[in-house]
């Protein structure tokens, strides 16, 4: 019995010292790859031809893939990383095999420091299995990460979005010059899966901003500024933003009023919304133009939903896209941008931030406030005007006139 005791007792000690030093071992004061996320438009042009060529020939039931540079791989790797845990990561590619090493800021949950991981993604003849795991200075057992992965695969399963994905893939091979993707499209999106993105309570926001938006559309004519169109939006999302939500109503009322602007229904992402109250159809504008609230409307979204990185480079990627086949490069375009882009970064950065934007939107708007002067900003260029006048996106002409941008948009009197 004094032996058993004894048993516990030092089990008992024993324990807690196991778990501090794996803590000790697995958790490090520095990140081992801390890189910043840098989208240019050859980025965005290279996933548009990935996405146009699944639009234009995959067919349902067909068996496709999707090849993607090593260069890509790694980036979308680290903006990954740096979308959903604040981290950075690097992937390097080589025969049939790939190393990905993650560094994820732990910010004080459950302690201080970072997870660096590291692992080597292994080619099979269906899904890569991972090997040599290690995390910090831990080394996990390939015996225990044969039995990790498979549960994790089967949490994924658990969720229609991750679900639909998963089983979609069939094969995934690496070399050092790609990573090629085999998947079958059974077409469309599920309406499960489209649901599943957007939760309960966040439904029943956006149901309140349609409706308002529904109600206050019959008084508008057939233009409208969005100066007036957004501050009973935002008055609306005061009175709502109790208990920390501040945030989620900003998101909401962003999301409704950018489908709005864009004149799509918010059927697209979501099914029950087709029996919600619907706006009656308006040209929203600023300054009398309607591509500026577009613009504003898209990058404010992607910013308030996603990061600012992203959404300026979509926007830029556009305008070199419209300097060679559409409407010419437009530094106004551009403006309006990144005036949308901030609009929605103040809406989410804080909760002091996004209460401080709604009371300087619900005290009313004009034009002016939304977007900055811009009759002298150039547009409508061709890319060889563009190049001739501006030497590219990196040339010392561009920076000037992008840096004349930020100032206007920083002085912007919706922003303070």
């Amino acid at each position: 019995m004094r032996k058993l005791s004894l048993f516990i007792i030092t089990l008992a000690l024993a324990l807690p010292l196991a778990v501090l030093t794996l803590v000790i071992l697995a958790v490090e004061d520095h990140p081992r790859v801390d890189r910043r996320v840098i989208l240019t438009p050859e980025h965005m042009e290279r996933a548009k031809q990935i996405v146009d060529a699944h639009r234009d020939w995959v067919r349902p039931g067909m068996l496709a893939s999707a090849r993607i540079m090593p260069a890509d791989a790694d980036l979308a790797a680290n903006y990954l990383a740096n979308r959903f845990g604040k981290g950075s990561a690097q992937l390097a590619l080589a025969d049939r095999n790939a190393v990905i090493r993650l560094s994820l800021p732990l910010n004080g949950y459950p302690l201080d420091g970072y997870l660096n991981l590291e692992a080597t993604l292994i080619e099979t003849t269906e899904l890569p299995q991972l090997q040599s795991v290690n995390i910090g200075k831990l080394s996990l057992p390939d015996a225990l990460t044969d039995m990790l992965l498979p549960q994790l695969v089967r949490w994924l399963r658990d969720s229609p979005e991750y679900r639909t994905g998963l089983d979609t893939l069939r094969l995934v091979k690496m070399s050092p010059d790609e990573l090629s993707i085999f998947y079958r499209w059974e077409g469309g999106v599920s309406d499960e899966v489209r649901a599943s993105v957007i939760d309960k309570v966040e439904r029943e926001r956006l149901l309140r901003y349609q409706s308002l938006l529904a109600a206050n559309s019959r008084r508008h004519g057939a233009a409208v500024s969005l100066a007036e169109v957004l501050p009973p939006l935002v008055r609306l999302a005061g009175e709502r933003s109790v208990n920390g939500e501040v945030l989620a109503e900003n998101r909401a009322l962003i999301l409704v009023t950018t489908f709005y602007v864009l004149g799509i229904s918010l059927e697209r992402i979501l099914p029950e919304a087709a029996g919600w109250p619907r706006p009656a159809r308006r040209t929203v504008t600023i300054d009398g133009r309607e591509d500026f609230a577009k613009h504003f409307m898209v990058s404010a979204s992607i910013a308030a939903y996603a990061d600012t990185t992203l959404a300026d480079a979509i926007g830029l990627y556009k305008e070199v896209e419209d300097s060679r086949s559409g409407s010419g490069f437009s530094f106004n375009d551009i403006a309006a941008d990144r005036a949308g882009t901030k609009f929605g970064e103040k809406a989410v950065a804080s909760e002091s931030s996004a209460q401080q934007l709604q009371r300087r939107v619900a005290a009313g708007l004009k034009d002016s406030d939304l977007m900055p002067v811009w009759s002298d900003l150039p547009e409508f260029m061709p890319e060889a005007e563009f190049k001739r006048r501006f030497g590219g996106v990196d040339a010392p002409a561009y920076r000037g006139m992008m840096q004349k941008i930020e100032q206007r948009v920083a002085a912007l009197r919706v922003l303070h």
